[in-house]
């Protein structure tokens, strides 16, 4: 007879992130039109995730600090629900592009650091990419030869009779062709020679 192992109790992690919102009222002159096209509440979502903490934890605690109750599992579904959203994937691209606009200063102030310290092992790297994004990139030319060439095809009775032939296979009656032009023809020298 075997002994019943207890079971572990079930292990409760406690929040990771306070569920205070981080984000006042924005006005609606501010806002674009993706987020205008969301509710109040998945507005506040969407602004908490990118004010907000992140990783683990970071959308629930965002779906709380927006306004949504419930227990955790309930949260934590209304999260994916939101986060798979075509509307809130599309507001959260319209934010994360300002976002990464705004950024980018900083980062320019960042390399710039990096250029002047002479010191640093990515001193070069960081002088060229200010050279590449300040209108000084290497020009790479490429030389393309073109040779045209025309070639004559002459309408022997070999040819006619080959055309013939396709025409008959192709189901289409070769007296129905347009006839051959009979010219004779002569070489012209170029006018610009």
């Amino acid at each position: 007879m075997q002994e019943a192992v207890p079971q572990k109790p079930k292990r409760h992690r406690s929040q990771k992130y306070p569920a205070t919102p981080l984000v006042g009222i924005i006005p609606e002159s501010e806002l674009g039109p993706a987020m205008l096209g969301l509710d109040e509440r998945a507005r506040r979502f969407v602004l908490e995730l990118r004010h907000g903490p992140a990783g683990y934890g970071s959308e629930a605690r965002a779906v709380r600090a927006a306004g949504y109750t419930g227990n955790a599992a309930t949260l934590k579904k209304r999260a994916t629900r939101l986060i798979h959203d075509a509307r809130v994937q599309q507001a959260l691209r319209e934010v994360g592009y300002r976002f990464i606009r705004a950024a980018a200063f900083q980062s320019i102030r960042n390399v710039e650091k990096i250029a002047n310290d002479f010191e640093h092992r990515d001193c070069l790297k960081a002088n060229l990419a200010l050279l590449d994004r300040g209108g000084f990139a290497l020009e790479t030319v490429h030389n393309v030869n073109v040779t045209h060439e025309t070639k004559v095809v002459v309408a022997t009775e070999k040819v006619l009779e080959r055309i013939r032939i396709l025409a008959e296979q192709a189901g289409i009656d070769a007296k129905a062709l347009p006839p051959t032009i009979d010219l004779k023809a002569e070489e012209v020298e170029d006018a610009d020679e």
